[in-house]
């Protein structure tokens, strides 16, 4: 019985080692820059929908496949504010791709000058929108060829703390968030504006330049087998805002500017924007905050600021061959409810987080369905077992803030919208912590 047993570990053992090859990669996108007016999302200031876009600005669906001989995994990304629904989404490029949902990950650059697609195809463009999420991963998969890869980190400083402190009391015909209601612009504008009391020492939407962030310009490199550059994944933690509410043309915002500057730096590479902990960060610039207009001259500065660290980190780069099996873990993290929802409905006092765990040898990703404080985010990245951890945010779902247990006593927007319990933070990394002793 034991020697039974002796071979069927080594049997096992030689299966999961069969499993792993050498690493498949295949890359797509698909323009889906709306050419008839549409409603935009990111700020309730709004009141009308788009008139136009900025410049040459597109908006893409952009599609990562990876295969290590046995498993299939996709890397989805949009140009866009939020992906209503996203399991349905996933569900439908799962039966069209033949691979499990849950290896099928759907996220959003979080970009605020773009609409907010769902799959209920309401109109025109929503349409044309799900058929390139199914036709993009499908021709990625098409794609599929024989990879280098490398990973390597930059820095940059076009992302902002936004979590300011008034200075003192004042009075003014400013709200306290511009972006979500103005009495000069919108839905609440006046002809009659009253003065707003603001008292000192309360927690704001601005720009907070001594605030921490999380600066890393994290870059995955994807050459072909001749060493020629395939695709680039970049992870950088910061909201699509240098446009502010007040913008009324769609824009790719800073992050399609920077995927744009650096696929033209970089012949043949495709470029693949994965947003990060960006819950309490913003450009450094934001139109309609601090007395910033709205200048897309401005936006694209900035994606081409950060676009010449990516390149410059490109450059740094030596792909190997990788012989690294995908593995994937999921689970619905259970967080605690904050205490105003808990009388809603007792058989919701809790929010359910999907999450899911992707490791492929010395890389490994983590998913957040939501606008995750970077903080935690940062935490998450330090627990990985893996020497390269990328935090993706607004993937798989969204449950809204999730800010540290810190930022509930300092208050703000964040905390205020926030669904989620102050101990939630305690509870989060103790159950990611759990997750990722599985890769161990």
């Amino acid at each position: 019985m034991l020697n039974r047993m002796k071979l069927l570990l080594l049997v096992l053992g030689a299966c999961s080692l069969a499993s792993a090859g050498p690493m498949r990669a295949g890359f797509a996108k698909t323009d889906v820059t709306p050419r008839e007016r549409v409603t935009m999302g990111g700020y309730d200031l709004r009141d009308a929908p788009s008139d136009g876009i900025h410049g040459n600005d597109k908006l893409y669906v952009r599609c990562l496949a990876l295969h290590d001989g046995s498993r299939k995994l996709l890397f989805v990304e949009a140009d866009v504010i939020m992906i209503r629904e996203q399991d349905e989404f996933r569900q439908r490029i799962s039966k069209a791709t033949g691979i499990p949902v849950s290896n099928i990950l759907v996220g959003d650059a979080h970009n605020h000058a773009a609409p907010s697609p769902g799959p209920k195809g309401e109109t025109n463009w929503e349409r044309a929108f799900g058929a390139a999420m199914i036709e993009t991963a499908r021709q990625a998969l098409a794609n599929l060829q024989p990879v280098l890869l490398a990973a390597g980190d930059g820095r940059s400083r076009i992302a902002m703390n936004r979590r300011q402190v008034q200075p003192g009391d004042r009075d003014s015909f400013l709200t306290f968030d511009e972006n979500d209601v103005s009495q000069s612009f919108g839905k609440a504008k006046t002809d009659s504006p009253v003065k707003v009391h603001e008292f000192g020492g309360v927690m704001r939407l601005g720009a907070n330049p001594g605030g921490p962030i999380d600066d890393a310009v994290q870059i995955v490199r994807l050459d072909t087998a001749a060493g020629k550059p395939l695709a680039v994944m970049i992870h950088y933690a910061c909201h699509g805002t240098s446009l502010g509410g007040r913008n009324a043309k769609i824009s790719g915002e800073w992050m399609g500017r920077m995927q744009e500057y650096v696929e033209k730096l970089v012949p043949g590479v495709g470029a693949i924007y994965v947003q990060g902990a960006a819950g309490d960060i913003n450009p450094r610039v934001v139109g309609g905050l601090d007395g910033n207009p709205d200048d897309v001259n401005t936006t694209w500065a900035l994606g081409e600021e950060i676009g010449r660290e990516v390149v410059r980190v490109f450059g740094t780069l030596k792909p190997t061959a990788w012989d690294a099996s995908i593995e994937v873990e999921s689970k619905d993290i259970e967080l605690p409810r904050t205490y105003r929802e808990l009388f809603k409905d007792f058989r919701d006092t809790v929010v359910h987080t999907p999450t899911t765990a992707v490791r492929i040898g010395d890389l490994m990703w983590v998913t957040f369905p939501g606008e995750l404080f970077h903080s935690i985010g940062m935490k998450v990245k330090a627990a990985s077992p893996s020497t390269h951890a990328y935090l993706m945010g607004y993937t798989n779902g969204y449950i809204g803030y999730f800010p540290e247990q810190q930022a509930f006593a300092e208050g703000g927007y964040e905390p205020a919208s926030s669904h989620l319990d102050p101990t939630a933070e305690r509870v989060y990394l103790r159950e990611i912590g759990e997750l990722l002793q599985r890769f161990h």
